[in-house]
């Protein structure tokens, strides 16, 4: 179901009215958010802006940040259609080191509701975001067709979410590691300072840190970022 605008998909999908595994397409929000309730830039007809709500039973209880990172595999090739993208644990897409997708991922009432946020044809963003986010048009240069996006991204997410269903987490781990933003590189993780090893396989971000010992972080509200400081030169 696509319509032309909404206050958020994620909101509205959470009626109880609403049909589960049906997913809401919004050509522009004006109440959009991400994770921590983040404002999500969402400009008229630049962006895919979709949520759908699921039934909990049909995940058979599986961890919801194994959810989100599966939703986030899907999106992740969907873009690599048009140019080669990483997954930034636990949520995010990233092309050429910029923000170019999210995934939030909510349990409501007995679902699952995942947000997918894309950008796909802004020529510009808001001075505090132009560091850090970009778009499909920006990274290639080439106006995307949004159904035909649309179209790939819920064919993909339709295959992974029913593979995920039947088979668990297992089968994705490997991809989405070869995906993995700042894989093998020095991260900074709820104050842990340390080399990512990778996902492993209940989704949790496993670390090395400076004093050799592995940790694990599960999903939730915490964030993953590169170490860039430079007073270290400790090898982990």
């Amino acid at each position: 179901m696509v319509v032309e605008e909404l206050d958020s998909t994620q909101d509205r999908v959470k009626e109880p009215s609403f049909e589960p595994f049906v997913p809401l397409v919004a050509l522009r929000q004006t109440k959009g958010r991400g994770r921590k309730g983040n404002v999500w830039f969402s400009p008229p007809k630049a962006g895919l802006y979709m949520s759908v709500k699921i039934p909990k039973e049909f995940f058979k209880n599986e961890e919801i940040g194994c959810v989100s990172l599966v939703a986030g595999f899907s999106v992740s090739k969907t873009i690599d259609s048009y140019i080669l993208s990483q997954i930034k644990w636990p949520n995010d897409v990233y092309v050429k080191g910029k923000k170019v997708a999210g995934i939030l991922t909510e349990v409501s009432k007995g679902s699952v509701v995942i947000g997918i946020g894309v950008n796909l044809n802004m020529d510009r963003f808001p001075p505090e975001l132009s560091k850090v986010a970009t778009s499909l048009f920006l990274a290639t240069g080439w106006w995307v067709d949004f159904e035909e996006f649309l179209n790939l991204l819920l064919e993909n997410l339709e295959k992974d979410l029913q593979k995920y269903a039947k088979a668990g987490f297992d089968p994705f781990v490997e991809g989405i590691n070869r995906k993995l933003l700042w894989k093998g590189k020095r991260v900074l993780i709820s104050d842990e300072r340390g080399k990512l090893l990778g996902i492993n396989r209940k989704g949790m971000a496993v670390i090395r840190t400076c004093y050799g010992a592995i940790k694990e972080f599960p999903y939730g509200e915490i964030s993953l970022r590169a170490d860039k400081s430079t007073y270290s030169s400790s090898r982990i």
